[in-house]
């Protein structure tokens, strides 16, 4: 059965690859664990105006740090008592904009100002250390004093398009031939003709949604009134090639077991234009199943067109 709806159409980036050693090799710290802070591109869902998938697109320098090729420094600048074998140097991505960072294991005065983009005496200077050693769980400031994190964008996501951008572009005209089937009826302001010549082969009436018409394959099916194309494929179990006219906001018409299809959905159509070509499409033999619904439920075609 055909249901109502049926009848209606309706992606961080840029890497910042810096230099390769500074001329004074930094001490290590060696207890501890690496941290990790990681960003993703944010996508839209899928929304059904088909918008597409919109990306976070953050600033340049909000991308991790991509570290350059490492050279172990030599044994003697490892802190007393670790073994240069088991030293592993931290590169784990960092918040460009953050003021504060906290040392884990692996971590250097050097691939820190690396990581943040600043020199190693600023950072020196800014946490009052005489030298390269810092520890595990330390606090470092790798922003000067007085330095406000910028508030954080929100993401907004891309609004669907317009109906105007997003619509499909407005079908050719058909142009096909008028066919007279027979005399016109004019009932609910609407001006109805037979949708093919032939024998009325099954009446309206219990599992009948509409009446049936038999003839000869190819021989033309028209639009019984003047309307929109809002259906036209085979998608519909038991009904073939398919096509339905909404012909005003109550009233539609259905067309099926076509052979051929002449229509495309979204085409206006007259009364008595060729709309397909008769056909046995998911019936048993050549024939035209056709139907007259108001608002939705379906009525005697009879009662509208003059067989």
């Amino acid at each position: 059965m055909l249901k109502k709806t049926a009848f209606y159409a309706g992606s961080a980036a840029l890497a910042l690859i810096l230099s390769a050693c500074a001329s004074q090799q930094p001490a290590p710290v060696v207890v501890g664990n690496s941290g990790n802070h990681s960003g993703s591109a944010n996508t839209a869902s899928n929304n059904p105006y088909g918008a597409a998938p919109y990306e976070n697109n953050a600033a340049n320098n909000d991308t991790p740090y991509t570290p350059p090729a490492y050279t172990p420094p030599a044994a003697s600048s490892y802190p007393s008592g670790s073994t240069g074998g088991s030293y592993t140097p931290s590169y784990a991505p960092v918040d460009i904009n953050a003021a504060t960072h906290t040392v884990v294991r692996g971590d250097t005065v050097y691939n820190i100002s690396k990581r943040y983009q600043i020199t190693q005496d600023n950072l020196r200077a800014w946490n009052g250390l005489a030298d390269n050693t810092i520890s595990v769980g330390q606090t470092l400031r790798v922003k000067p004093n007085g330095y406000s994190a910028p508030a954080a964008t929100a993401s907004v996501p891309t609004p669907p398009p317009t109906q105007s951008a997003s619509a499909k572009p407005a079908p050719a005209p058909l142009n096909t031939p008028t066919v007279s089937t027979g005399g016109t009826r004019t009932v609910s302001g609407i001006t109805w003709q037979r949708p093919t010549v032939g024998n009325v082969i099954g009446n309206f009436g219990g599992s009948n949604k509409g009446v049936d018409i038999g003839g000869t394959a190819g021989q033309p099916v028209v639009a019984a009134a003047d309307g929109k194309v809002v259906y036209a494929g085979s998608g519909l179990r038991g009904y073939g090639n398919l096509v339905i006219i909404q012909h005003n906001s109550s009233y539609l018409s259905a067309y099926g077991h076509n052979q051929r299809l002449l229509v495309n959905e979204g085409q206006q159509v007259k009364r008595g234009q060729t709309i397909a070509n008769m056909g046995n499409t998911d019936a048993s033999r050549t024939q035209l199943h056709f139907e007259v619904r108001q608002n939705g439920k379906p009525v005697n075609p009879a009662n509208y067109v003059a067989f």
